[in-house]
């Protein structure tokens, strides 16, 4: 059988796999359809495609070293720009069950699919006519964004100009390009670094407790644009390496320079996660200013309220931020409870309302110049609006 005909046989049964859903039979199949059938459906597909290509040699390796690494490099860049978000947006609970049983049921959800989607995705794309081989790029990741959407809601996506355009922006743009990224990559690295790039943002999905607060615009806007920056510098390095008789004089980032940019966004996630008794937050003003300036990082650390002293720079929680002022005084309000009495050192006044034992939420420990601004400076870009944040914290009376 030639390749051409293998290769447009497996199209039509994997754009057969979404039959059910776009039949809407897969609802009434209920939980055993995602935990079952489309399970053992993509392991069926996988089944096929090596029985079609299992003696077809993949040669095209050149760049795999170089490929390989610049897309962990992407990986890590993806969760360190994600995991700033968070504490630029804030973190919210994972809406997925995060117990072992849940975890595991979850993973087995999508597991298999994305191991034989990549696995299928490598040898489509080495497969085919590489003569025409943007025309076969486009055509293989728009088959797997189809696979990716919920074509039970499609009708939905085009009910009105503004879910037409919400579906394109959230889904179809991020889709298609985070597809077109990973049939680039299968072309020149494999399925296994395809699959690892695919893997990690859906294993945090469901594993992570706590997840950044974004929303989908955001997410949108990184989804599209870490993939798209990724392919025109491997595009670039390629060129370049072509263009380089001797293969040694292209430089890449060293093992040392790797492992250190892995420590920092596994310390983030887990200063995130709030797995320490600290934690940073970066200040968005100058009211405690010469003590802590805006664009500083305070480490907090959560002991016990009782344990607070006058003098002590504690944070509290407002309504939908934090203060981190100093406490001048310590008293009691009308019902007898202890309250703290905070002021900003830069401020006149003390803060306008005494602050609960119940609203704090730590004691500074020490604090690092600047390395908060890049953060801040992202909030700002964002349009997180810290000016309507810190009415308290600027010490104003209304």
């Amino acid at each position: 059988m030639k390749k051409g005909l293998k290769l447009l046989i497996l199209s039509l049964i994997i754009l057969s796999s979404i039959v059910l859903e776009a039949t809407q039979v897969s609802l009434k199949l209920g939980s055993s359809y995602a935990y079952i059938v489309k399970p053992m459906i993509w392991i069926f597909i996988g089944i096929i495609t090596f029985v079609f290509f299992r003696n077809e040699k993949i040669v095209n390796n050149k760049y795999k070293r170089e490929v390989n690494f610049i897309v962990v490099i992407t990986t890590l860049i993806y969760f360190l720009i994600y995991f700033i978000l968070g504490y630029v947006k804030g973190f919210a609970n994972n809406p997925y069950d995060s117990s072992l049983k849940g975890i595991t049921t979850n993973l087995w959800t999508f597991l298999p699919m994305l191991f034989v989607r990549e696995y299928v995705r490598y040898y489509m794309v080495n497969n085919c006519n590489q003569k025409r081989i943007l025309w076969w790029t486009l055509f293989i990741s728009t088959i797997f964004v189809m696979v990716e959407l919920n074509i039970y809601k499609f009708d939905s996506y085009f009910e009105t100009s503004l879910s037409t355009l919400e579906f394109i922006m959230q889904t179809f743009i991020p889709s298609l390009i985070t597809n077109l990224y990973l049939t680039y990559i299968c072309y020149f690295a494999g399925y296994k670094t395809s699959s690892m790039y695919a893997l990690l943002p859906q294993l945090a999905l469901y594993v992570l407790p706590i997840l950044p607060d974004v929303d989908w615009a955001t997410l949108s806007v990184l989804n599209s644009a870490i993939p798209f920056f990724s392919y025109i510098y491997i595009n670039y390095m390629i060129n370049k390496i072509d263009k380089t008789t001797n293969r040694k004089q292209v430089k890449t980032v060293g093992i040392k320079g790797l492992i250190s940019m892995i420590a920092v966004v596994i310390l983030m996630v887990l200063f995130g996660l709030g797995v320490f008794p600290i934690e940073p937050l970066v200040i968005a003003s100058n009211s405690m200013a010469p003590k802590i300036y805006k664009g500083d990082i305070v480490i907090i650390k959560d002991t016990d309220v009782s344990k607070v002293e006058k003098g002590d720079i504690i944070r509290y929680r407002m309504e939908g931020y934090y203060v981190v002022h100093r406490v001048v005084m310590i008293s009691e309000n009308a019902d007898g409870d202890r309250v703290f009495i905070t002021k900003g050192d830069n401020n006149n006044d003390i803060d306008l309302y005494p602050v609960k034992e119940s609203q704090y939420a730590g004691t500074v420990k020490f604090d690092i110049p600047y390395l908060g601004y890049p953060t801040l400076i992202l909030g700002e870009l964002l349009n997180t609006n810290n000016d309507d944040k810190v009415i308290v914290d600027k010490g104003r009376v209304e």
